[in-house]
């Protein structure tokens, strides 16, 4: 008896320190809200819809990681969209060098990897490094992701405008890469670097739908900044996107201001998009966050075009996971939106709907109403 207790013991004992070195999370976020949209040309493109992902783009995940020793660590995340309004998961991700779409359940992240003193190296499908860098200073903490100008423009989250560069395919989005390494270095003072390429895995060359990325970063006490700077080319190797973005915040004891300018370029023709953002958020009570900001977006080369957003927040945080928000937006755009605006003609025409998700066809300006609930678990 006193034996069978022993090895009991025992193998408890073993179980308890193999847990300790490997741990697996399950994680998520889960948000819907109401929204309706008024256009200043009347009540025809008037709309109101439950949508999924508004505050932040609903999503679940599983992240582990195991202790090597010595310092090292292997881990891997898996994370995905979800369109919990119509109960969908994934969302398109493109094959390289082709037009095809697969729709992947783990379309936001798919990496393994290993971290140490050294600094962490993780490989597969993973955000470039200005959504990652430059977006600890979004005027509105990322929020609001499919009409975003940060979002659809600075961290080229937009399959009709960038989708003809890097390694996704042909009309899919840039923000994230797949077949990518991306290096992360330690933070010495608040203090690092990262640098990240993507593999356009097709014959006669290496830099045929390829994404080449560095960025740098600090953020320690109230102060925090980051730049980025990326390269990609097109499927043949016959174009090049240059897209280079900064951002800051700055924490006082009653606010927290933020500030972006993220700018890209196609070679070819010139066509240069332009988002210049500012906001501040004021946490006026305990569970109560005010945030207002501000985005200019500016489109030049074959067409121009201005756009502005104008943003109003109020978030109340029920408990450490579930918080309820109100939200007020204003786009206004130089031009009156065209039909052929983000359609594959409309695009090679330079016509490119810098309010898209807000102003609609045949409009130059529109105000949007948000009420939701948001929940991480």
């Amino acid at each position: 008896m006193k034996k069978t207790i022993l090895a009991m013991a025992v193998l408890a004992a073993c179980m308890s320190t193999a847990s300790a070195q490997t741990s697996v999370t399950i994680y998520g976020i889960v948000d819907a809200g109401l929204a309706h949209v008024d256009n200043n040309n009347g009540s025809a493109n008037d709309r109101t819809t439950v949508d999924a992902g508004l505050m932040q783009t609903s999503r679940w995940g599983f992240k582990g990681v195991e202790d090597l020793g010595g310092g090292m660590k292997a881990r891997f995340a898996l994370e995905g969209t979800l369109l919990n309004d119509v109960g969908g998961a994934g969302v398109n991700t493109g094959t390289p060098g082709g037009t095809a779409n697969s729709t992947a359940l783990f379309d936001r992240e798919a990496t393994v990897g290993v971290s140490s003193a050294f600094g962490s190296i993780d490989i597969g499908r993973q955000n470039i490094l200005g959504i990652g860098s430059v977006g600890l200073a979004d005027p509105m903490g990322l929020a609001f992701a499919a009409t975003s100008p940060n979002v659809l423009y600075g961290a080229m989250n937009n399959g009709a405008v960038y989708g003809g560069f890097g390694a996704n395919g042909p009309g899919n989005s840039a923000l994230r890469q797949s077949n990518s390494i991306k290096y992360v270095s330690p933070t010495m003072g608040g203090a690092g670097f990262a640098l990240m390429r993507a593999f356009g895995e097709q014959a006669g060359g290496i830099q045929r739908g390829s994404y080449q990325g560095a960025s740098v970063f600090y953020n320690a006490g109230p102060f925090g900044a980051a730049g980025a700077y990326a390269r990609m080319k097109n499927s043949v190797n016959t174009d090049l996107l240059t897209s280079w973005g900064i951002g800051a915040k700055y924490t006082l004891p009653v606010a927290v201001i933020k500030a972006t300018y993220i700018t890209n370029e196609v070679d070819s023709n010139n066509r240069k998009i332009a988002v210049a953002g500012v906001g501040v958020d004021f946490p006026v009570a305990p569970a109560l966050t005010l945030t207002g900001a501000f985005y200019n977006t500016k489109l030049t080369g074959p067409r121009r075009d201005d756009s502005q957003q104008y943003h109003a927040i109020a978030r109340y945080a029920l408990s450490k996971r579930s918080t309820v928000y109100a939200a007020y937006t204003r786009a206004n755009t130089d031009l009156v939106v065209e039909a052929a605006s983000g359609t594959a003609a409309g695009i090679a025409a330079g016509n490119i709907n810098l309010a898209q998700g807000i102003v609609s066809v045949g409009s130059d300006s529109a105000n949007r109403f948000v009420v939701g609930v948001m929940h991480m678990f």
